[in-house]
């Protein structure tokens, strides 16, 4: 049975061997999403060069629903997305606790994302200084320090009393950072679980979804802005995220 058309056989020695190296990238870079993305879509766009589509009646349709599937799925769970864009929403009586998700270092400098929840979240804790704040993130690759503590002196440094922030610095997922701060919030007799998330405007949706789904009783959140040019990516890898959240 002939699986690649004739006219493209002489290519396989090129296409096989490019196909084989953007495999093996995207399982190096798996923990570089951006990286990961270029290897797959061009070891996609490499193996449909190669299959005889004609032929293969049953695969084309089932590639074709599947292709249908993904992009209704896609701007179904986007909607979604874009909807916690701009969020700012809090109870009259305020929140017992806030909450900072963490968002990646180098070495112990903020990544840019990570910067602009802190940012966001200033204004609110200089409004409201008798409300603790949690910071949550814990040490990945690439960092010298956890994530937490990098943003403890970030709000430091910008006057926020040290007495005040709680460290999470255990956590490696959105799950965990809002699991491991409960169990914070838990120990020090906290029941209401009233929470203000501080997060990205793409990332607020699944925080929101996950922090309810863990048994917080009132979630609120402040979404800080991404920037402009990292959107495009960042929806694409909160799209998988979010499927991999409701599965």
């Amino acid at each position: 049975m002939k699986f690649w058309p004739e006219d493209a056989r002489p290519n396989l020695y090129i296409e096989v061997p490019l196909a084989v190296v953007c495999l093996i990238l995207a399982v190096l870079f798996r923990e570089n999403f951006t990286a990961a993305f270029i290897c797959v879509a061009a070891l996609i766009v490499l193996v449909v060069r190669m299959i005889d589509w004609k032929r293969h009646v049953i695969l084309r349709r089932a590639v074709t629903a599947s292709a249908v599937l993904v992009a209704v799925s896609f701007l179904v769970v986007e909607a979604f997305v874009f909807s916690g864009f701009g969020t700012h929403d809090e109870p009259a009586g305020g929140v017992d606790y806030v909450i900072i998700l963490g968002s990646g270092l180098k070495g112990t400098e903020l990544s840019l994302t990570l910067k602009q929840r802190l940012d966001a979240s200033l204004p609110y804790l200089n409004q409201h200084k008798a409300v603790p704040v949690i910071v949550s993130g814990g040490r990945g690759p690439g960092e010298d320090i956890t994530e937490a503590e990098a943003m403890k002196r970030y709000l430091v440094d910008r006057g926020i009393s040290e007495e005040r922030i709680l460290l999470e610095d255990r956590s490696t997922s959105t799950k965990e950072n809002l699991l491991f701060s409960k169990t914070i919030i838990q120990g020090r007799g906290g029941k209401s679980l009233k929470i203000l998330i501080v997060t990205s405007d793409f990332h607020m949706f699944r925080a929101k979804y996950i922090a309810r789904s863990l048994g917080y009783n009132e979630v609120y959140g402040l979404a800080g802005e991404s920037p402009l040019y990292l959107k495009p990516m960042n929806l694409i890898r909160e799209y998988l995220a979010v499927i991999k959240a409701l599965l």
